[in-house]
């Protein structure tokens, strides 16, 4: 079985917390923690890197937001079959990342190139924010006023 198993979902060890719940809701994501196993998102990322390079960004914004619908709230954890079905989904040729993904490891050294370079600038999750190229180490989801602070310093830069 491929990812790493989560803890069993229950009420007094919830996989998603509350203000991440509480965030998902106010712009109507509904995270639900169905998905038993914490995925590596390498092959993730390759189908993405695909879809930009070749169908560009609206397309790769369209299977992203299906990616991302499928994991945190369908429970659905992304093997390359349901990489392939969410290509589908998104109106991309199925074959084409069929052939993508039956290629193996041969595409993961952009991935993991692309990734080393982040990390190196002190990027270690996601989202990460930068503002006018000045990094405010601004990760994961914040409160607007945070954002708000963030562009006043923008200003003085």
């Amino acid at each position: 079985m491929e990812g790493v198993a989560k803890d069993p979902n229950t009420p007094d060890n919830p996989r998603v917390g509350a203000r991440l719940k509480s965030a998902g809701q106010a712009v109507d994501i509904d995270f639900t923690g169905k998905t038993d196993r914490s995925p590596n998102t390498v092959r993730a990322h390759v189908v993405l890197d695909f879809a930009l390079n070749k169908h560009g960004w609206v397309k790769q914004n369209i299977l992203q937001e299906i990616l991302f619908r499928n994991y945190f709230t369908d429970g659905i954890y992304p093997s390359d079959q349901a990489l392939v079905l969410a290509a589908k989904e998104a109106g991309l040729p199925s074959e084409e990342f069929e052939s993508l993904l039956a290629q193996g490891e041969a595409k993961h050294s952009d991935i993991y190139s692309a990734d080393s370079k982040v990390k190196q600038k002190g990027v270690h999750g996601v989202p990460y924010f930068y503002f006018n190229n000045t990094d405010f180490g601004l990760s994961g989801a914040q409160d607007p006023n945070t954002f708000i602070e963030a562009f006043a310093k923008c200003e003085n830069v």
